[in-house]
C-alpha cells in the first residue's frame, strides 16, 4: 500500500493533535544533601531541593561505591522492619504534574553474602490508605549498579510514590532518582529549537539551541526509549515508527519539548 504526500501530512497532523496538549518535566534527586546515619525504627522526613521525602529503616546519604564521591540510600538489614523510601512532592501535598516514568539505580549490598534483595514500587493518593503496586516485585542480585525504569502515567497531582522493601535479608542501595511528570499542557515553544528532518528515519539534527546537555525521547505513553548526553544529533533508526516526545535539556536548566515522527 502506498501513500501520497497529502496522506502522509494528514497522518502526521492526526498524530500531532492526539498529544499536542501533553508535556513532560523532570524531578531528580541524588541524595547527596542530607546525612541521616541511623537506620532506626521510626519514620524520618527529609527536605531536599527535589521535594519532601520520608524513610523508614534507611540510611540516607550512605556511601555510594559507584566510582565517585556522591552518596546514596541504603535500606536496612532487617526482615522484620520493612524499609521504605517515599517521595511526597514539593510540599507533602503530592507530586506536581503526576507521575509519568520513574528511574533510579539499584545494587545489592552483599556484605552478608545473601543472594539478593527485592523491592516493590507503588503509589497512592495522598490521603488514601492503600498503595497501588507498579508492576511486579523486582529482585536485585547484582553487586553493581543497575538502572531500573518504570512507567506509571497517572496525572493526579496528589500522588505519593514509595519504594518498599519486600525481602531484605541483605541490604539494597538506591541512587540517582529521576521522575518524569505526566500532565496536560502545551508543547514548550520557548527558544527556536527545531528537529530536522521531521519526520525522520535515520538521524535527527538539533537546531536553534546552544550546547544542549541531554536529549531524551519518550513514547506517547511516557516510556523512555532514548537518552544521550551532550547531543548534537539523535539516532532514531532503531526506534519503531510512530510519534515521540523529545526533551532537550539546556545549560540554563530548561527542558524544551518537541514532537518527532519516526517513519
Amino acid at each position: 500500500m502506498f501513500c501520497n504526500f497529502t496522506q502522509i501530512k494528514c497522518f502526521i497532523l492526526i498524530l500531532t493533535l492526539t498529544i499536542s496538549n501533553y508535556s513532560f518535566s523532570q524531578t531528580t534527586e541524588n541524595f547527596d544533601a542530607i546525612s541521616d546515619k541511623s537506620y532506626g525504627d521510626q519514620e524520618q522526613t527529609h527536605a531536599y531541593t527535589s521535594g519532601q521525602w520520608a524513610s523508614l529503616a534507611c540510611i540516607i546519604n550512605a556511601d555510594k561505591f559507584r566510582g565517585d564521591t556522591g552518596k546514596a540510600v541504603r535500606f536496612g538489614y532487617n526482615n522484620t522492619i520493612k524499609s521504605y523510601l517515599e517521595f511526597r512532592g514539593n510540599n507533602t501535598e503530592g507530586i506536581t504534574g503526576g507521575i509519568g516514568t520513574i528511574s533510579f539505580w539499584t545494587r545489592h549490598w552483599n556484605d552478608n553474602g545473601g543472594e539478593g534483595v527485592s523491592f516493590q514500587l507503588e503509589y497512592k493518593e495522598k490521603d488514601a490508605n492503600d498503595w497501588t503496586p507498579i508492576g511486579a516485585e523486582t529482585q536485585v542480585t547484582s553487586a553493581s549498579y543497575t538502572k531500573q525504569t518504570f512507567t506509571v502515567n497517572q496525572d493526579s497531582e496528589t500522588l505519593y510514590l514509595r519504594i518498599r522493601s519486600v525481602q531484605n535479608d541483605d541490604r539494597l542501595m538506591i541512587d540517582d532518582f529521576e521522575l518524569t511528570s505526566y500532565s496536560l499542557s502545551i508543547e514548550t515553544q520557548k527558544q527556536g529549537l527545531s528537529l530536522y528532518p521531521n519526520p525522520a528515519s535515520e538521524m535527527v539534527y538539533l537546531q536553534g539551541v546552544d550546547s544542549p546537555t541531554k536529549a531524551q525521547m519518550y513514547t506517547v505513553s511516557g516510556q523512555l526509549v532514548y537518552e544521550k548526553i551532550n547531543p548534537k544529533t539523535i539516532q532514531v533508526s532503531d526506534l519503531q515508527r510512530g510519534l515521540y516526545i523529545v526533551q532537550i535539556h539546556t545549560l540554563n536548566n530548561e527542558v524544551l519539548t518537541r514532537k518527532l515522527v519516526v517513519r
